[in-house]
């Protein structure tokens, strides 16, 4: 019989090699453990006697120790879990049920010392140390990640042979199957795969199938009191039993009672429960365990039909509607009539919905102390989470609410409502207010991404900055997430101080700097220069990565047409300013074409580079244009990319060949196609294959328009940098400072030669250096000057026309 209370040691949360190794110290001490988030929180745990409150430290990468299962029937860890009436509920776990748990999944898998895996889920998790258990057990070693799961990472360790396992949740699964270029043929070298217990379709566990087609893939069913109670080979599973969650194994049994809920027997499950008022049995006489999930068997495969009552399972984070009720309830006004319901959420699996009955209460105000109460819980829910006003809240004779209903309310709500268009507001509250806050005036949806909204290079660096300012680390290949998988990644580097710069981004400012540099003579990098092909090669590399998938997928050019207006609006408007302050007109600067004049026969105001940068755009959006040159890059991306830049050195010596391009310096647009096109061939290597040939063709032809000069070690080693090193860690205010260097390197040209006339005009002479830090710090203001006045501009646009609508409207009425 066990005491009243429970003798225990509490461990502090912290997803490290230290905490792993601290709970198997205990394990072997045959020590009780509880996870805390805090020590404060030991004070709060119903049915237990704390002796100490342990503090892991912090430290990642692999686990190697062994450690052979433990099958004692006696007290291993509380796990305390959220119940139905939203009061902590301790479950109280013996090793036994431990090891049980361990051992079938060790069989079901066929685990064996040679397993190296990638541990994709927190060890703070149940199922995430679960894992270190059953690797440790068969003498295999398990990685846990330094800033979680990163699916680059992983593919990269795949590669190389330094894991051969996986195990992950189906959100974050979700990410890779969104995108499953990143994993490639990296697939193949998987071995093995445990997902945990959320709803997956059997559609997407097909396409996992497809992704990692040589792996033994199982997924489990299970609960906090009975973990892994039944397994599905997906590896081998059937068609039919595709959409199951598979068979219990071992001494594991299962069946549904007559109100369909689902109700589990063996020695995995945990036999007493711990709360406010003591120990109590979870199971019946006879050993069954009734759980609160509805399910159905056939052919022997139970099937998942969904939660008996309303517990909201928010990314694998159990949520009690009226717990949430009652934080709102406690800062509302006592007139205030809301109801938390969840509702379908394609990533989380449920969102969370909270209706209030108009008048009663504001729905701002609740949105913001529902996101708040949440956060606490654990849960950054960002675009998961719907408010909603309902006329009346729905209830049955006794005044219950019926939460069902609210559901279908709000489906039928989101069913009616046309996308709208979204003007920037002040406040940013998650992921997807940002994305709309970014691309103001745009019809902004939840599945919209960076790439389907039209987002170039620039725009990239710009965006990135945004978020990590408001909700840190970006993941790794973002661009191509929409504002639900990007939601998930909030938080995920846990408040790092440490940013991912990428190399693009760190040569972008480079060699910006050097450009301004050289003009205003502050120093040389290069005798035979080289900055301006690099750029335009940066060029060619961004409509490749950002705007040539969204161009293939809809067979528009518009993304292109956007990034072509980005950079001519603002042009001609410095142009425009200069010929009105120094009265000198000409009307080929404003058409963008003074690159093909001779330079010498100008007044002034030579922004040469910037032209030929978008007359390059211009032939990129024609030559795409054509559907056939859309699906020869969409069939095979690398190949095309290098006929095109082939085609470009062709063209370019065609030409130069009969055409006099001495007198205006090769300041002509197919004198700058090939590194244009060499950067679409960068850009379309995703594989080391491809990197590596891709990497002989650019020395080869750097070197033979340069020869062996310090211009093309100069391209040379930027190149050998973007093809190998997507990006490197720096502190955050490094990220910071040289990202806005690169994202305003429109600007900073536009506005340095300016700098050098004032510096002339002021002193009588030129101060190369202060130009240079000028030209830079005026720049990056101009830049954030412009996004700001052009953000309000489209706001008021935006207004004016919806205004106009409206009022058309009423007329016709």
């Amino acid at each position: 019989m066990l005491p009243p209370e429970l003798q225990a040691t509490a461990v502090l949360r912290q997803n490290a090699i230290p905490f792993v190794e601290q709970l198997f110290a205990l394990y072997d001490a045959r020590r009780p453990l509880v996870l805390v988030n805090d020590a404060a929180e030991i004070t709060t745990l119903p049915g237990l006697s704390i002796d100490r409150c342990i503090t892991p430290g912090d430290a990642s990468g692999w686990f190697t120790a062994h450690h052979p299962l433990i099958h004692d029937d006696t007290p291993a860890q509380v796990s305390y879990t959220s119940g139905t009436e939203g009061k902590p509920k301790g479950i109280l776990l013996t090793h036994a049920n431990l090891a049980d748990a361990a051992e079938r999944i060790i069989d079901q898998m066929q685990m064996t010392a040679e397993i190296r895996e990638y541990v994709g889920v927190p060890a703070t998790y149940s199922f995430g140390m679960g894992r270190y258990r059953a690797v440790s057990a068969v003498g295999g070693q398990a990685y846990l990640p330094p800033r979680g799961f990163d699916p680059l990472e992983l593919a990269r360790m795949l590669q190389d042979g330094q894991v051969n396992a996986l195990s992950v949740v189906p959100t974050l699964l979700r990410i890779l199957l969104a995108t499953p270029a990143v994993i490639g043929d990296a697939g193949l070298h998987l071995r093995w795969m445990e997902i945990g217990s959320q709803h997956m379709t059997a559609d997407e566990k097909r396409r996992v199938r497809k992704l990692f087609p040589n792996a033994v893939i199982v997924q489990h069913y299970g609960l906090t009191e009975a973990s892994r109670s039944t397994f599905l080979r997906i590896s081998d599973a059937a068609p039919a039993q595709l959409g199951s969650v598979g068979q219990p194994v071992g001494k594991t049994q299962i069946k549904c009672a007559t109100d369909g809920r689902i109700m589990i027997r063996g020695p995995h499950v945990a036999a007493f429960r711990i709360d406010a008022d003591g120990l109590h049995p979870l199971t019946d006489a006879d050993g069954w365990l009734q759980t609160n999930d509805l399910g159905h068997f056939e052919d022997g495969y139970l099937f998942f039909d969904g939660r008996a009552d309303d517990l909201i399972n928010c990314g694998g984070i159990k949520i009690v509607p009226d717990d949430i009720e009652a934080r709102l309830r406690r800062q509302l006004a006592p007139a205030a009539r809301i109801a938390v319901a969840k509702v379908p959420d394609p990533q989380r699996g449920d969102g969370v919905l909270v209706a209030v009955q108009t008048g009663s209460t504001d729905t701002a105000q609740v949105k913001d102390l529902a996101a708040a109460a949440l956060k606490d819980l654990g849960v950054a829910v960002g675009s998961a989470l719907h408010v909603i006003t309902v006329d009346a809240l729905p209830v049955t004779g006794t005044g219950k609410v019926q939460r069902g209903v609210l559901a279908e309310m709000f489906a039928a709500q989101q069913a009616a409502a046309p996308a709208k268009a979204y003007t920037p507001s002040k406040k940013i509250t998650d992921v997807l207010s940002l994305i709309r806050h970014e691309f103001p005036g745009q019809k902004v949806g939840p599945q919209d991404t960076f790439e389907t909204l039209g987002g170039d290079s620039l725009h990239y660096i710009q965006f990135s900055l945004n978020f990590e300012q408001h909700f840190g680390q970006l993941p790794p290949h973002w661009e191509t997430l929409n504002a639900a998988q990007l939601q998930l990644s909030v938080h995920a580097d846990g408040g790092s101080s440490w940013r991912r710069l990428e190399t693009v981004t760190l040569t972008r400012a480079f060699f910006m700097i050097c450009i301004v540099a050289l003009h205003t003579d502050a120093f040389v990098y290069s005798a035979n220069w080289g900055a301006a092909f690099f750029l335009y090669l940066l060029a060619g590399y961004s409509v490749a990565r950002f705007q040539l998938p969204e161009i293939i997928r809809s067979g528009s050019v518009k993304t292109l047409i956007g990034t072509i207006k980005s950079v001519v609006i603002p042009t001609l408007l410095m142009v425009g300013l200069m010929q009105i302050t120094t009265d000198r007109y000409e009307l080929t600067p404003l058409l963008l074409i003074s690159n093909f004049l001779d330079p010498g026969t100008l007044k002034g105001f030579l922004f040469y580079f910037i032209e030929i940068y978008v007359q390059l755009l211009v032939l990129a959006a024609i030559l795409f244009s054509f559907a056939g040159i859309r699906a020869g890059f969409q069939a095979r991306p690398f190949i095309s990319a290098v006929v095109l830049l082939a085609v470009s050195i062709v063209a370019a010596r065609t030409i130069e060949m009969t055409y006099d391009h001495f007198y205006n310096f090769d300041r002509t647009p197919w004198h700058y196609a090939w590194p244009f096109a060499l950067g679409m061939v960068l850009a379309c290597a995703n594989d080391l294959r491809t990197r590596l040939v891709a990497l002989g063709i650019a020395l080869l032809v750097v070197f033979e328009y340069w020869g062996f000069t310090s211009a093309a070690y100069y391209v040379g080693g930027a190149i050998v940098l973007v093809l190998f090193i997507r990006d490197i860690a720096v502190p955050a205010p490094v990220k910071r400072v040289v990202a806005e260097i690169a994202g305003a390197s429109l600007f900073i040209y536009l506005i340095h030669y300016q700098m050098i006339s004032v510096d002339q005009k002021l002193f009588a002479e030129i101060h190369p250096w202060a130009d240079l830090v000028a030209a830079v710090v005026f720049g990056v203001v101009a830049a954030r000057a412009y996004t700001w006045i052009s953000r309000k501009v489209v706001k008021f646009t935006t207004q004016k026309v919806i205004s106009t609508r409206k009022s058309g409207a009423g007329d016709w009425s």
